[in-house]
């Protein structure tokens, strides 16, 4: 199972409560739960009023990994040095990109997908904002302060949202690139907010990603298959649908 980009601000929001249900109600043919980056909407691992303010989501991760499911957190925009903030039996995923190894073999390769179109001064940009640096200069500034900042800084993107359009043809010309660089079955990315379900244009494997959590949703592979759950209310029987191409019937 994997989950993305739900920009959690605070624990009480629908959001955060949907995916704790969700998580609770995980059956045990689970064996892997990625959350592939921007599950906050700002943490700062290091800072202990972060550690508080997201204790739910840590405990229930921890949770999990007692029942036996291997639990990855991919770090995304949004998060920084998650490796500090304590939650023990998950990994913290830094890289860009890491593989998924399931049980019956299928390999997926996984990455948060803010670096997937190799923007050099994005690249410059974030390397800055994630740098040991700036997380000395952070643990000054107190937690509050620093998150409400962030949020601020946040809301104001978004509402930046409805004017930018997204160049589908160059971001999936650049996932197939990225997919092509390795050995992968199917690959899956984040952060575009936008639901690929796409074969790759010169293979048979598939190119993921996770909707906007304005729909809250998770993506699941099942026997052989890609699967969405979409989440409506907190104990709701979950509510499947077929992975389909958001490009059929354009």
């Amino acid at each position: 199972m994997l989950v993305s980009d739900i920009h959690i601000q605070h624990m009480a929001d629908k959001r955060a409560r949907l995916l704790l249900d969700a998580l609770e109600r995980l059956g045990p043919q689970v064996e892997t739960v990625v959350l592939n980056g921007d599950i906050c909407d700002f943490c700062f691992g290091d800072s202990d009023y972060f550690r508080r303010k997201f204790r739910p989501l840590g405990e229930a991760l921890v949770g999990l990994v007692q029942r036996g499911v291997r639990v990855v957190y991919v770090e995304g925009n949004h998060e920084f040095h998650l490796e500090r903030i304590g939650w023990k039996g998950i990994e913290i995923v830094q890289e860009r990109d890491i593989y998924i190894t399931l049980k019956s073999g299928v390999r997926l390769k996984v990455t948060h997908g803010d670096l997937l179109t190799d923007e050099p001064l994005y690249k410059l940009f974030r390397g800055t904002l994630k740098s040991q640096a700036v997380r000395f200069a952070a643990a000054y500034v107190p937690g509050g302060w620093l998150d409400a900042y962030a949020l601020r800084h946040a809301k104001f993107s978004r509402a930046q949202d409805q004017y930018r359009t997204l160049n589908h043809d160059r971001i999936l010309d650049a996932f197939a690139r990225w997919m092509e660089d390795s050995e992968c079955d199917h690959g899956i990315i984040g952060h575009f907010h936008v639901p690929y379900a796409e074969t790759h244009p010169r293979t048979s494997q598939l190119m993921m990603s996770v909707e906007s959590w304005d729909q809250p949703n998770l993506l699941v592979f099942q026997d052989g298959a890609f699967q969405r759950i979409l989440l409506d209310e907190p104990g709701l029987p979950f509510v499947r649908q077929p992975a389909s191409s958001i490009f059929t019937g354009t």
